[in-house]
Parts: C-alpha cells; sequence; structure tokens
C-alpha cells in the first residue's frame, strides 16, 4: 500500500506568485489614476490583461500537460523577474498597457500550470485542493496589494520587491519540489467525494457560469476600487490599496472555509443566497456613499467571491474523466470575463457611481437566471 506524502506546502506557490501577480495590477491602477487616467480608459488598461490571459489559456490548453506543467511555472517566474527589474521602465500610460500585457500573458502559464500540477502533487481531495488553492491565491493577492500600495510611496525602488522576491522563491520551491520527490510518487488524488456522476456533470456548467459571473463582477470592481476611492471617496493610496486587501482577505478565508461546510458544495441555493448578500452591500453604497459602507461591499463581495472561485474550480476539477478539459474552459471564460469586467465596470463609473454599483445586480440576476435554467434543463433530459 502507498504512503501519501503531505505535499500541503506547494499551495504557497500560487500564493507567492499572485503576491507578484496583485504587485503588478496594483501598481497599474494607481500610477494610472496619478496620469490623470479616466476611468474608462483604466478599465480599459484592466481589459488587456484578460485579453492576453484568454487567449494564452486557450494556447497553453493545447500544450501545457501534468508532465511539463512545472517548467511553464518556472518560465512564468521568470518572466515576472524581468518585469520587476525593468519596473521603472514603466511611467507612461502606454507602457503601463505593454505591462498588463506582459503581466498576462506570464500569469496564463503559471495557473494554468499550477491547476494540473496540483492535481497530483497536493495529495489531498478535489475539495480541500480547491480550499488550498482559493486560500493561496487570494491571500498572495490580498497581501500583494496592501504592500504594492505601501511600498509605492517608498519609492521605485521598493515597489520592485512585491514583483521580483515572490517569483525567485517560487522558482526555488518548484525546482526543490523536483529534487524531493520521485516521479513514481506522484499519482492522482483528486477524488469525487462519493457525489453521483449525473450531479457532477450538471454542476459542471454551474461552475462556468459561476467563474465567469464571479471574475466579470470582482474583476471590474477590483481594478476600479483605486479609482473609485481615491476620485470619489478621496481615500489615500495606502486606503484605496487597504480596500483590495480585505476584499482579498475575505475571498481567502471564505473560500478556504466553504470546504468545511457540505451545503455549500452542490447547492445552487447557496450560490443564490451569497449573490443577494453581494447586491446588498451594493445597494447600501448606493443609499448611504460613505468609507464605512465602501468597506462594507468589498468584504461581502470577498466572501461571495471566495465561494464562487473555491466551487468553480472544485466542479471542474472533481470530474473524474475531465478535469483537464474543464480547467481549461474555466480559465478561457476567466480570461473572457476579465476583458469584459474592466471595460464594462470603467463605462459604469464614467456614468457614475450608482451606475458602477447597481450593474453588478443585473449581471447576478441574469447569472442566478441561466444557473437555474440549465440545472432544470438537465434533469428534465436525464
Amino acid at each position: 500500500m502507498r504512503i501519501k506524502k503531505n505535499r500541503s506546502w506547494v499551495y504557497l506557490f500560487p500564493a507567492l506568485m499572485d503576491f507578484s501577480v496583485a504587485a503588478v495590477l496594483i501598481f497599474s491602477a494607481i500610477k494610472a489614476v496619478e496620469l490623470g487616467a479616466k476611468p474608462v480608459m483604466v478599465g480599459a488598461l484592466g481589459s488587456v490583461w484578460g485579453i492576453t490571459y484568454f487567449i494564452s489559456s486557450l494556447v497553453l490548453s493545447r500544450i501545457i500537460t501534468r508532465k511539463n506543467s512545472a517548467k511553464f511555472m518556472i518560465f512564468s517566474c521568470a518572466g515576472f523577474v524581468c518585469i520587476g527589474l525593468f519596473f521603472g521602465l514603466f511611467e507612461s500610460l502606454r507602457s503601463l498597457f505593454v505591462l498588463l500585457f506582459a503581466g498576462g500573458l506570464f500569469s496564463a502559464f503559471f495557473f494554468v500550470g499550477f491547476q494540473l500540477f496540483m492535481e497530483h502533487s497536493g495529495g489531498t481531495s478535489a475539495s480541500r485542493a480547491s480550499a488550498f488553492y482559493t486560500l493561496s491565491w487570494s491571500s498572495g493577492m490580498a497581501f500583494g496589494s496592501i504592500a504594492e500600495g505601501f511600498l509605492m510611496t517608498e519609492g521605485l525602488l521598493w515597489s520592485q520587491f512585491p514583483v521580483l522576491i515572490p517569483a525567485l522563491v517560487v522558482i526555488s520551491g518548484i525546482l526543490m519540489f523536483q529534487r524531493t520527490n520521485n516521479k513514481a510518487d506522484l499519482y492522482p488524488e483528486i477524488q469525487n467525494n462519493n457525489i453521483s456522476d449525473s450531479i457532477v456533470e450538471a454542476y459542471t456548467k454551474i461552475a462556468w457560469i459561476e467563474i465567469f459571473t464571479v471574475t466579470l463582477v470582482t474583476g471590474g470592481i477590483r481594478y476600479l476600487l483605486p479609482k473609485m476611492t481615491i476620485s470619489f471617496f478621496h481615500f489615500s493610496h495606502t486606503q484605496a490599496a487597504l480596500t483590495v486587501f480585505l476584499f482579498f482577505v475575505l475571498q481567502a478565508m471564505s473560500g478556504y472555509l466553504s470546504a468545511f461546510f457540505k451545503f455549500l458544495g452542490y447547492n445552487l441555493a447557496a450560490h443564490n443566497l451569497l449573490k443577494l448578500l453581494a447586491a446588498a452591500g451594493l445597494i447600501a453604497t448606493v443609499l448611504f456613499p460613505c468609507g464605512f459602507f465602501v468597506f462594507l461591499f468589498v468584504c461581502i463581495l470577498g466572501i461571495y467571491a471566495g465561494h464562487a472561485f473555491w466551487a468553480s474550480v472544485f466542479y471542474a476539477i472533481n470530474h473524474r474523466i475531465r478535469a483537464g478539459f474543464n480547467v481549461g474552459i474555466n480559465e478561457s471564460l476567466v480570461g473572457v470575463a476579465s476583458v469584459a469586467g474592466p471595460f464594462l465596470s470603467g463605462t459604469m463609473l464614467n456614468l457614475g457611481l450608482t451606475y458602477f454599483l447597481l450593474f453588478p445586480c443585473f449581471v447576478f440576476i441574469l447569472s442566478s437566471f441561466l444557473q437555474r435554467t440549465s440545472l432544470k434543463k438537465f434533469y428534465i433530459s436525464a
């Protein structure tokens, strides 16, 4: 009988990588505000990341396998090291578009690769693997955002560290993992948690709708938060970064804890309830536009996002036959939504704060309707 190795430490990789990713995103968003960019332009800037990530994910889904995933992850980290070394070149609006193009490209190399890598490297169930993954990358985004927000005020040299150091550490970690684990020890451990195949199949579609929804809504809001809080609520750079930090902290906690409550798994009502709470937070901020309610809606949105991302990854990798295909579809939808989200949110913010905050509510309504229809059609045809 083969003894399982505890390799949970590999989930530090996405945390460190997203520390670098968050630093690049916060740097570009705040720098765009400093350069006087309008909301639509800031949104278009954020969409560049999504366009690149989408196209790269589609191409990489045909190239990356479990066996070569580590090589692509190392290449991704090397790319972020280069970005960090040349941070001083990104001082104009045009150069920020180049920065986000490169960031989206190297991000796809890592995260498509890691989701295949973690299938056989973490040694845990699909539910726990999704929880660790959501906790990890969300925590990285949280601390990377707040670190870059603080360090930008200290000068260019300090702002490079959140990009450079985590990427270098991940490269070292991957190499160490390969040396200390024989290929024979890397075997699939993803299980379906005794859920029937028909339920797993039905909720694969729910996952696709959910990951598109959460990325469209939160991707746009997150990237526009610095612009919104600085321009409309007169937050400082540090306070603006703090809102992003709180969002990701709550997302990390929510995503991790979701694995411990079975009713949050294959349960459409849980998705609808969390969407309703997120919409209530947004509406409350429209009615009471002050700093307290900004932080409140950010926290509630983070809780919704954590569960949504956890469920989407869980539903995808819990499919015993098509896990790799489902992951590829998930990441492609993340890319598409990452294009549309910042652009649409930027357009809404350009029209006014009320439009910016109410637009996600309509997205939630449409998403819930599509999910309910999808599940209903499945059971009718089954």
